[in-house]
């Protein structure tokens, strides 16, 4: 698969939660310099989404992303204005010590579903993650 799919880009983000809380990357440079998102990067050739998003996840956090669950596909034409983005979000574990690649994410944080609001979050990751949260809870009380 290609960075491209018909005219759309094509994007991977990791939902990556540490302690009930989602990481997320302070991007370094491309659009939304200073914002917060989601870890991840576009598939490099005939790359699977799922082996750019575990490929991407490394690169920039130096953690080892396993067991990638595809958690929502969608594309949309709001998120880059001029842009239409598909976009594949994986949720999973991690495992290995964080290694930052400066230049492309120099801080990481970790935000709750109660203060995502908060936080300076790039294109419409903190609505993905709202519903990931929601999902989780709904999940939650399903196995009480």
């Amino acid at each position: 698969m290609s960075s491209e799919r018909k005219g759309e880009l094509v994007a991977t983000r990791a939902i990556i939660i540490v302690d009930g809380k989602a990481m997320l990357g302070k991007r370094g440079k491309g659009i939304a310099v200073g914002r917060f998102a989601l870890i991840g990067g576009k598939p490099d050739g005939d790359v699977l989404p799922v082996q750019a998003i575990v490929r991407e996840v490394e690169e920039e956090t130096g953690l080892k992303f396993i067991n990638p669950k595809l958690f929502l596909e969608e594309t949309n034409d709001n998120t880059v204005p001029g842009q239409i983005w598909h976009t594949y979000y994986f949720s999973g574990e991690t495992e290995g010590n964080l290694r930052l690649k400066l230049d492309e994410i120099p801080e990481v944080i970790y935000v709750g579903k109660d203060n995502l609001k908060n936080i300076d979050i790039a294109f419409n990751h903190s609505e993905v993650l709202q519903r990931y949260f929601n999902q989780i809870e709904q999940d939650d009380k399903l196995h009480l």
